[in-house]
């Protein structure tokens, strides 16, 4: 009976070798819009997703072309904190400090309609779905939320009820229904037609800082203060998902058009995307140089927008990833999915109990070599070595306790081996590592000698093992500077990710990381050192005869 238990993980593991998709989604930067001279309060794409509005602290609208990146227009209506097109994409709702809604013609960029019913400034408003009704409030009259007539101005209703600031409001899909969040701690349904309160929601935090629907209307996503993201089934009225991840403020939360994405935007200048179904994180997206204030989805779901305190606005180009089949044409790959199906494959986790563990990366696969961290090695001579395991349908296997419980059968088949410290370097936490084995599916990583220079601002790939999480993950980062020790980066990198390799968009190693804080902010060894540490310790290696 062992033997046969044995024999079909042994059909169930090498099925297959060659990964289909690495990702759950594709990401891609796709150009920065620049034109503000401050921050950018809110970003949102027009109905047709051809034109992107932004607001920002310099006290203007702007609207962009999306395809180009050009600016098309720029408003002057004073302080708006917020804005909203009308279904039909010819309107603009905006909520300013000096007291007034405004509707603007977003072809001619004239003021149509002005409301000035508020003794103070209104930081929210909304134009629900069918374009007939407006919603918004005053820090005033912060309890009290108001319905007007986009056609009339006049007002419909007011509605009251909660007992603290209104800071947040947003529409249902299909307009029956308006969400609150307060101060006092409690979200509420409203209904639009009757201005009636239907549900109260009481959350454990007094701080929301947005609000938003899904697109079928079932599902409520509210993110707070304290760094979680919630996400509530309207009709039970219970929490579905607790999505932790963002160290600081969740400044705001959209959903792509399927339903099938959360899109968040934080103060720890991340944009984060979860799974709406399992309630796990897909991605991070690293770009702002500070916090990330808005996050918005384009209509056809293939852009993401995102604007920050650092004054740009980002633009993200998205596109689901589709199963290949073996019967139908094997569709193109993002330059991420080219990078990653190339470069995990050289990839190790590192597990050494009591010490730490860790990620590894394999730069010479003929001499069975590879780097990691001198930290992660310990004062140990010899550590436990995996490499990534398909499945039977190709996919990775990324759960932690599958390798650790069957360590003998992944070392039968060469998923698993021991790796010796061959040469240590404290100083610059470098250690290299010689393999017992090696899969036939590893691959050596592609690293030079003398690798390329990056520049501020380049992205790069950080591949590892970040503790507690899924094995064998990808983040995005951001190249900053080289300080002679390190090569200094911006990206989400948490303890687990040692010694995994950095890339740049062409999937060449620029180094290994080396530690991060909690400001997203990374230091990583250079390929520079990994060649001195080569040279000092006399190691032969393929690249010396080259």
């Amino acid at each position: 009976m062992k033997r046969i238990c044995v024999f079909m993980l042994r059909l169930f593991l090498v099925a297959t070798v060659f990964f289909s998709n690495g990702f759950a989604q594709n990401y891609v930067h796709h150009a920065t819009l620049t034109g503000h001279t401050t921050y950018v309060y809110s970003v949102s794409f027009s109905p047709d997703g051809q034109v992107l509005a932004s607001v920002g602290g310099d006290k203007t609208i702007r609207l962009w072309d999306v395809e180009t990146g050009q600016a098309l227009r720029t408003l002057t209506p004073g302080w708006v904190h917020s804005m909203h097109f009308s279904p039909d994409g010819q309107l603009l709702a905006t909520g300013s400090r000096n007291n007034t809604i405004r509707l603007w013609d977003v072809r001619t960029g004239q003021t149509l309609c002005t409301i000035k019913e508020h003794t103070h400034w209104v930081p929210s408003v909304r134009v629900s779905p069918d374009g007939q009704t407006l919603a918004g409030y005053s820090y005033f009259r912060g309890d009290t939320l108001q319905l007007w007539d986009v056609r009339t101005g006049q007002t419909l209703h007011l509605l009251k009820g909660h007992m603290g600031g209104v800071q947040i409001v947003s529409f249902s899909p299909d307009g029956q229904f308006l969400v609150s969040g307060s101060e006092d701690g409690t979200i509420r349904l409203w209904d639009v037609r009757t201005g009636q309160a239907l549900h109260t929601l009481i959350g454990d935090t007094d701080d929301f800082y947005s609000v938003s629907f899904s697109p079928d209307g079932q599902l409520l996503v509210i993110g707070s203060k304290d760094g979680t993201i919630r996400l509530w089934d309207v009709r039970t009225r219970q929490v579905l998902h607790t999505l932790k991840g963002h160290i600081d403020w969740v400044t705001n939360v959209s959903f792509s058009p399927d339903g099938q994405v959360l899109a968040s935007g934080g103060s720890d200048k991340t944009i984060r995307l979860w799974d709406v179904r399992t309630g796990q994180a897909l991605h991070t997206l690293i770009g702002h140089r500070f916090g990330v204030v808005t996050v918005s989805f384009s209509p056809d779901g293939q852009m993401l927008a995102s604007g920050g305190l650092d004054g740009t606005i980002r633009l993200w180009r998205i596109a689901a990833s589709t199963p290949t089949n073996v019967t139908s044409p094997t569709l193109p790959k993002t330059s991420a999915d080219r990078v990653y199906d190339n470069a995990i494959r050289a990839v190790m986790w590192i597990v050494n109990p009591g010490i730490a563990e860790g990620s590894s990366v394999l730069i010479d696969k003929q001499f069975r070599l590879a780097v990691t961290n001198a930290h992660v090695t310990g004062t140990q001579n010899t550590i436990d070595v995996y490499f990534p395991a398909p499945d039977k349908e190709g996919e990775l296997i990324k759960d932690r306790h599958f390798y650790l419980t069957n360590s003998r059968v992944l070392e039968q088949l060469g998923y698993y081996t021991k790796g010796h410290v061959v040469a240590r370097n404290e100083k610059t936490d470098l250690a290299i590592i010689q393999l017992d084995g090696l899969p036939e599916t590893a691959r050596e990583l592609d690293w030079h000698l003398t690798p390329p220079v990056p520049t501020a601002g380049d992205l790069v790939y950080v591949l590892g093992n970040p503790g507690g999480q899924d094995l064998w993950r990808w983040t995005l980062g951001e190249f900053l500077n080289d300080h002679g020790s390190f090569l200094h980066i911006q990206s989400d990198v948490f303890g687990g990710n040692s010694g995994g390799p950095v890339l740049n968009r062409q999937g060449v190693l620029l180094g290994i990381v080396a530690r991060s804080d909690m400001h997203m902010n990374a230091s990583v060894i250079p390929v520079r050192d990994i060649t001195r540490l080569l040279s000092e310790s006399r190691l032969k290696h393929s690249r010396s005869r080259r």
